[in-house]
């Protein structure tokens, strides 16, 4: 390292070695052996930053003012949150061609500073920079070092030209200097700059050092190489934690972090603090560093975090958003208040929404400048603080319509409508005709506000500071209590988050956490905060445990979709190190014009782009996709340019950028994630933090298969909890025109509640390792263990015909395999699992039980009160006396959410989401035999509920319709309906079961049924079906043995209806609606 002159203070270049020595440190190869758990304080990160402030305090010692500060704001930008410079890599790549004086056209110097993110590039815009300036003589202008404070005092005169930083900072140069504009001053910036130096000043601006401090190395410039010769923690990076650590040795500086959670402020107040000085507590205007909790992955693993413990507080976790709230009581009584986010932002503008809230809240009149926002008017209570306060909340939209806490999403628009400055967007204007529409509680446009009835609120949960006083040291049990002495509660506006006690000196204290997290599951809450009644905050010995259901392996809600494209995105790319050749982030999409191919095959597939999952697949699983992509010639998608020779239509959401590369044979793609949510500006719900589980090649299972966009839309709702569109006006006119028949009963019923909370209760326990999960596969068994092929003979189509070239080029199954819409959603470890039998006209033939997926929230086991799921049932063969047992598609419906691979069947999940309307328990085979009950009173079977699904249990059925013929989208899938060994496949198999021949009957089946389209008059099918079975009735009851056949029962397919299926009907009703019986 080079000494710098003398009084100038510590010139860049000494900082830039410091850069320069930690990016030489080697990276691990992913095939070297690598401690499991190394401290940082044995990391080469570590100990190089280390030799470096030691040689800083060996040359410049004493140090000058504030390079503590610079310091860490240089190494960490990421952390700087008062100085925002509203620049990524295209927009200050154009300043700087203009600054550095090169071209960016074709064969231009500059040229590569446009495509710093090309395949042949490795990612990083400070590396194009240095590059550039080493070419030119743009370097070699000035021969004196430059300071680190020149540069800092640049840098933040840079940021005040950005409306989204400070107020401090854009105030300082409002006077100063009026006439600079952002490139004169990035010129004064560059000109005295080295090539190095314009690389480590570039990714200061960019606010991401990480690539020029762990580069790539020069082997892994491939993306194969890159992601299986490395992995993502080949270099231990260096965190703030370690390198305050490295700088003060005594550890006050991360105490003073833990109270002032900015490194600015913690730097400052650091350099500041004499020998002997007391810590400082919190204060007002800076944040508090927010303790991070452990993830919680079932009831006793969670509990296991707070062995200890006496009592431990199960506290609901709100969706909305964190806010920090800080309030200072002048000498006149009147409030000044400051925000800040999660993430330590000062959004104090942004939330001007709940200032009124906050000062009604804690008695305080407001200010005359503080707008009422849409909040009640004040309380005139007594004020309960005298100084400073710093409270903890989450801000949430509260609906007074549904009177409680409404869909994250709608938070968005009620934010920017009430915040002052830079981030208020006003609601965009729409027509008299629309407004209703838009206002209303059904509406996803998200700037509805429901006629005003939805309104920001405030959920508190915690106190930091009370009148100055520091309350982080003070156990959590009285830290609630001085919360709740010292806030006045306003229903709808402040509120405290409900919390449920457990004692853990029980013997089963995971019993009663289980309850309370399933009925908050069923409440449709985001989940649940685990804190021990004795611990200070932010303490490591109980620290608190977050429980949501995505964060149980396997228990998040699961969909398929399609993946149309992909590209490189730099943050993910910096976390997993690949350079832009390597794939990253993919954009998944849903058939939105499924109709429209059902009636018309010639039609182009349209889908609708949602969403875009950079997450869940092994490094090894994101080669072999990257390796897919690229072998099958995407089309690149280029700026301002038209993409030709794509055999689909697509909608990209607005929030979404450009994929680089479209696939012409889209893949389809099992996503799970954190339940749903709606981007901005987007009408359609999307899967909320997706994570990708498995990417189907089109040889396994066709992209066809995957989720249409109704249906997942449907699926999204009953995971979020609002009804089915026009629910609300068909219950309307039931009650009025048919008041003697009950409504359907909504997604957020009593019944259906109680019915999720008992079955997340049930798994939670085989998640505990308490009750055996029958039929619930591990991670590893649905890894491995293999998974049936893919029947075409039992698929249906929607699209054939005249589509069937187009749906070959997508990568679709040919002939009669292809259709659309089977989806997958819910939770892997199932309560009720079965395994369906797979029969065949030629005989009995066993497989290997596999899960299907079911829904989440999923319903209650239907089976639980079926003495028949006690003893399974079997049906042996009669040649070789094979048993396999029995289940039904109600079972089916249970199944687990991630399917093995190459699934090829399953329930769909309208009928899985559905499934919990019914009333009743599900039933053993119909009967008309009476049967007694516990009382002695006979019981008779067929005037008890059943649906659709029970009463085909014991029926063999045959779908009487030509083959091929699509499948229109009201009707389910006969897979998702007809037991797997109940189906035949023509009318012969079904007189040959009902002993309608010489043998005897099969012994299992009660009666044959047949379902026909009697929409299709005119071909004859109906005609000539009755005719056949009338004809072969009339040879039958000639013969002696009328009396031992089976019945024949002949349904329409209007009975396979979405809205047939949920009904409960008496085996009376459902036989008194065929078109026809014969015997």
């Amino acid at each position: 390292m080079t000494t710098p002159s003398g009084e100038a203070g510590i010139p860049l270049s000494f900082f830039v070695e410091l850069v320069n020595a930690i990016a030489k440190i080697k990276p691990h190869r992913a095939s070297e052996k690598q401690p499991p758990d190394t401290r940082y304080l044995d990391t080469p990160a570590y100990k190089t930053f280390k030799r470096w402030v030691a040689a800083l305090y060996d040359r410049h010692s004493p140090i000058p003012p504030d390079t503590t500060t610079i310091v860490f704001r240089f190494l960490f930008p990421e952390e700087d949150g008062r100085r925002k410079f509203g620049m990524q890599e295209a927009h200050l790549a154009q300043h700087l061609v203009r600054v550095l004086g090169v071209s960016s056209a074709t064969d231009g110097r500059g040229e590569r500073l446009k495509n710093w993110n090309d395949e042949g590039a490795i990612g990083c815009l400070g590396d194009e920079v240095s590059a550039v300036m080493a070419a030119t003589d743009h370097s070699q202008a000035s021969t004196t070092a430059v300071s680190l404070n020149q540069i800092d005092a640049l840098l933040t005169e840079l940021a005040s030209k950005c409306a989204f930083s400070d107020h401090s900072v854009r105030a300082s140069f409002s006077v100063a200097a009026p006439g600079r504009t952002r490139e004169a001053i990035l010129t004064s910036i560059y000109a005295s700059l080295t090539p190095a130096e314009g690389a480590v000043v570039t990714q200061i601006i960019l606010k991401d050092l990480r690539p020029l401090l762990y580069p790539l190395p020069l082997s892994a410039t491939h993306y194969t190489a890159a992601l299986l010769q490395y992995k993502s923690n080949a270099v231990t990076m260096l965190t703030k934690e370690a390198a305050m650590h490295a700088w003060d040795r005594t550890g006050r500086m991360s105490l003073i972090f833990k109270s002032r959670a900015n490194l600015e402020d913690a730097a400052r107040t650091f350099e500041s603090l004499k020998a002997g000085e007391s810590l400082p507590a919190p204060a007002f205007g800076t944040p508090v560093q927010i303790p991070k909790c452990v993830k919680g992955q079932g009831a006793a693993q969670a509990l296991r975090v707070m062995k200890g413990a006496d009592k431990v507080w199960v506290e609901t976790k709100y969706d909305g958003e964190r806010a920090q709230i800080h309030v200072r009581v002048d000498e006149d009584g009147l409030p000044c208040i400051k925000i800040f986010s999660k993430s330590g932002r000062d959004s104090t503008l942004d939330r001007a929404g709940v200032h009124g809230i906050i000062c009604d809240a804690l008695g305080l009149p407001r200010p005359s400048s503080m707008s009422a926002g849409g909040v009640r008017p004040s309380t005139g209570m007594e004020p309960s603080i005298t100084k400073d306060v710093i409270l903890e909340a989450e801000m949430v939209a509260f609906s007074e319509t549904l009177g409680r806490i409404d869909e994250f999403w709608r938070i968005r628009s009620l934010i920017a409508s009430t915040a002052i400055g830079v981030r208020h967007r006003t609601p965009l204007p729409v027509l008299s005709s629309t407004q209703d529409m838009m206002n209303s509680q059904q509406s996803l446009v998200s700037n509805g506000s429901d006629g005003g009835t939805r309104h920001l609120a405030l959920v508190f949960f915690d106190i930091l500071l009370l009148n100055g006083v520091s309350l982080l040291s003070i156990p959590y049990a009285e830290r609630r209590n001085i919360l709740e002495r010292t806030l006045h509660l306003s229903p709808g506006y402040a509120m405290f988050a409900e919390r449920t006690c457990i004692d853990m000196r029980h013997t089963d204290a995971e019993e009663p956490l289980r309850r309370a997290f399933a009925s908050l599951i069923a409440d449709r809450q985001e989940g649940a905060v685990l804190k021990a009644d004795a611990a200070t905050y932010n303490e490591r010995r109980w620290p608190w445990v977050k429980l949501k259901r995505d964060y149980i392996s396997g228990h998040g809600d699961t969909v398929d979709l399609v993946l149309v494209g992909a590209s490189w995105e730099k943050d993910r790319a910096r976390e997993l190190r690949v350079p832009p050749a390597a794939y990253t982030t993919f954009y998944f999409a849903a058939l939105a014009n499924a109709d429209m191919i059902s009636t018309d095959p010639s039609h182009k597939p349209c889908f609708e782009v949602i969403f875009n999952s950079s997450y869940g697949l092994s490094r090894e699983g994101l080669e072999e996709l990257n390796f897919m992509i690229k072998s099958s010639d995407p089309i690149p998608c280029r700026p301002q340019q038209a993409i030709e020779g794509l055999p689909y239509i697509y909608n990209l959401s607005p929030r979404l950028s450009p994929p680089a590369v479209f696939l012409q044979r889209p893949l389809l793609a099992e996503l799970f994630g954190a339940g749903f949510t709606k981007a901005q500006g987007n009408m359609f719900y999307e899967l909320r933090f997706p994570r990708i589980f498995k990417i189907y090649r089109p040889s396994d299972r066709p992209w066809v298969d995957g989720t249409s966009l109704a249906e997942f839309q449907h699926i999204a709702r009953e995971v979020v909890g609002r009804d089915r569109p026009g629910k609300a006006e068909d219950d309307w006119v039931k009650r009025t025109f048919r008041p003697d028949e009950p409504t359907s009963p909504g997604v957020r019923c009593p019944r259906k509640r109680k019915q999720v909370e008992t079955l997340w209760v049930e798994k939670l326990e085989v998640v505990d390792g308490k009750a055996s999960g029958r039929g619930s596969p591990t991670k590893r068994a649905r890894i491995q263990g293999p998974a049936p092929t893919r029947k075409s003979a039992k698929t249906e189509n929607v699209a054939q015909g005249q589509n069937a070239e187009n749906l070959d080029r997508l990568g679709g199954a040919k002939g009669p395999s292809v259709r659309l819409g089977s989806s997958r959603l819910g939770s892997v470890t199932n309560v009720a699992a079965s395994h369906s039998p797979l029969r065949q006209t030629s005989g009995l033939t066993t497989s290997s039980p596999s899960p299907s997926p079911s829904p989440s929230p999923s319903p209650p086991s239907a089976l639980e009160h079926n003495p028949a799921h006690q003893s399974a049932a079997y049906l042996p063969h009669p040649a070789n006396g094979l048993k396999t047992p029995q289940s039904s598609p109600r079972q089916a419906v249970l199944q687990d959410s991630f399917p093995p691979s190459k699934q090829s069947h399953g329930v769909i999940q309208r009928m899985a989401t559905e499934a919990i309307s019914d009333d009743s328990p599900a039933l053993p085979p119909s009967t008309s035999k009476p049967r007694s009950g516990k009382d002695g009173s006979q019981v008779v079977l067929s005037a008890i509920p059943s649906t659709l699904h029970q009463y085909l249990q014991d029926s063999v059925v045959w779908m009487a319709r030509p083959s091929g013929t699509p499948r229109p989208l009201w009707r389910a899938p006969s897979h998702a309906v007809i037991p797997t060994g109940s189906h035949v496949n023509t009318l012969d198999a079904v007189a040959v079961a009902c002993g309608w021949v010489d043998v005897g009957p099969c012994h299992w089946a009660r009666r044959g049924v047949i379902f026909i389209d009697d929409s299709e008059c005119d071909q004859g099918c109906v005609p000539q079906v009755l005719a056949e079975l009338a004809k072969r009735r009339a040879v039958l009851s000639d013969e002696d043995n009328a009396g031992n056949v089976r019945p024949i029962l002949v349904f329409s397919t209007k009975m396979l209806a979405y809205d047939v299926l949920d009904r409960a009907l008496t085996v009376e009703d459902l036989e008194a609606r065929a078109i026809c019986r014969f015997g």
